[in-house]
């Protein structure tokens, strides 16, 4: 799904494989589906084990939410990585669901 965000292929043409990537979503639910759950709100010693092979947070935002856009740049703080913000609105997306939603 992230590739569909940027264009499939913009997001071939790069070679991330240390960026971590979150969504709007991702980024509002990000202490209930990451850091709480992975014990880090407690033992924030294990954050380098879960994160020490990822350089980059790039957030892929579909709005333009400076509040939003706060908090995952609070998220890469707190994952101790470097942050990268990218505009993506739907990218690919909307024109592969229109598609499945059309006539043949």
């Amino acid at each position: 799904m992230l590739q569909f965000l940027e264009g499939n292929a913009a997001f071939e043409a790069r070679e991330e494989l240390t960026c971590f990537y979150l969504t709007d979503f991702l980024v509002r639910q990000f202490d209930a589906f990451f850091w709480r759950p992975m014990g880090l709100d407690k033992h924030p010693q294990l954050r380098d084990m879960y994160f020490g092979n990822y350089t980059t947070l790039v957030y892929q935002a579909q709005l333009k939410d400076a509040a939003l856009e706060a908090k995952a740049q609070d998220c890469a703080r707190r994952m101790g990585l470097a942050y990268e913000y990218r505009y993506t609105g739907y990218g690919d997306l909307a024109p592969a669901l229109a598609a499945l939603s059309s006539p043949s």
